[in-house]
């Protein structure tokens, strides 16, 4: 495992679908609902107990960010992170409008309800956009050499590649 291949996008993918995987745990919303013969409940509700499949969907989703960061420290050639780095910024920006739905809709057990927004909610929109922006991120920069400055895949300086002898054809 080497850290030094890890850029600004992979840490950012990891860190954020890490908080993304959090905030299923943390309150969304606060319901106060008034039922017939019945006093004001009040009570938080987590994104595990808001959702039916958005939680396993948003979790599944948040795993590429530690996935894409686990592989990209592990693997020695770039295509394979490549490729999940674009997987990853296509989980990102589902994570995105799983989330934004998720805060414009909201119907609690029963129907429609009194609802409140809780930090969970918000925490797991901007880990989402970060989630997003890291995958993007990560998939835009490859790492390539400047033409006067040679560096490896990690973006370490390296010797100037050897020049090619031409070789004549062979005769028959």
């Amino acid at each position: 495992m080497d850290l030094r291949r890890l850029r600004a996008g992979e840490w950012i993918a990891a860190l954020s679908g890490i908080a993304l995987l959090v905030s299923l745990f943390l309150p969304w919303y606060g319901y106060e609902a008034t039922r017939p013969g019945l006093q004001v409940v009040g009570t938080d509700v987590t994104g595990w107990e808001a959702f039916a499949v958005t939680d396993v969907l948003l979790a599944v989703l948040a795993s590429f960010g530690v996935a894409l960061w686990i592989v990209t420290a592990t693997q020695r050639t770039v295509p394979v992170p490549m490729a999940l780095a674009g997987l990853t910024a296509l989980a990102g920006t589902l994570s995105v409008v799983l989330v934004v739905a998720r805060l414009l809709v909201t119907v609690g057990p029963g129907g429609p309800i009194s609802t409140a927004r809780e930090v969970g909610a918000w925490l797991g929109l901007v880990a989402a956009a970060a989630f997003a922006a890291g995958g993007w991120l990560s998939m835009r920069d490859e790492r390539l050499s400047k033409p006067e400055r040679t560096t490896d895949a990690t973006g370490s300086p390296a010797p100037p590649p050897a020049e090619i002898e031409p070789i004549p054809a062979p005769r028959r």
